[in-house]
């Protein structure tokens, strides 16, 4: 049978910029730009003849068609995602590479994160930098460093110390992406780093 199919790269447009509700937020995640997300979702929209968002000045929002296609669109990526790493697990797009700054290390748990099961899945590398260009250029996912910035257009989350030594600040930042802040990645690594930093971690 053959299967008659949008093309995949509207697909995944459409997918990104309806979680995040962005097609600039989509397009960090993607490494793309804002109107390329823009255009190739109307290049699905015209191929599906059926309109998926409402595009209003405040932002988007998922039309009713578009509210029941994302549940099965994103479904089906992960799908492919496990197919994928199945045969070929190296090319796991789910780890992330981590930088971590030399002053930031001192403050983390020894060994982490490879003493942190939870994150086999999620950890690909960690390299020690402080460079948050790298960000910027996707050698490294994400950034955990002491220091304000200044970060520009990244997303930055801060975790506080609870016994922070007098010559640091009170918080390590956790620099990312826009798209990738709210990713499971991201997520499983700050809940990590949240149990490590606790007392009791």
């Amino acid at each position: 049978m053959t299967h008659r199919l949008p093309h995949l790269n509207g697909l995944r447009a459409f997918e990104a910029a309806a979680r995040h509700l962005s097609f600039k937020t989509a397009a960090s995640e993607l490494g793309v730009t804002a109107g390329a997300v823009s255009q190739q979702v109307r290049k699905l929209e015209e191929t599906l003849d059926v309109p998926l968002f409402r595009r209003l000045p405040q932002g988007l929002l998922l039309t009713d068609a578009g509210e029941r296609y994302l549940p099965s669109i994103t479904r089906a990526f992960e799908d492919l995602t496990r197919a994928t790493e199945a045969i070929a697990p190296d090319i796991n797009a789910k780890k992330f590479n981590i930088g971590v700054s030399s002053e930031a290390r001192l403050v983390l748990p020894q060994e982490w994160p490879k003493r942190d099961k939870r994150l086999t899945a999620y950890v690909r590398s960690v390299i020690e930098t402080n460079d948050i260009d790298l960000v910027r250029t996707d050698e490294v996912d994400c950034l955990i460093r002491f220091g304000d910035g200044p970060y520009g257009d990244l997303a930055v989350i801060a975790m506080p110390l609870v016994k922070a030594a007098a010559a640091q600040p009170a918080e390590l930042h956790f620099v990312c992406k826009p798209g990738l802040a709210d990713c499971r990645q991201s997520k499983a690594i700050l809940e990590s780093l949240d149990d490590g930093l606790s007392p009791s971690g």
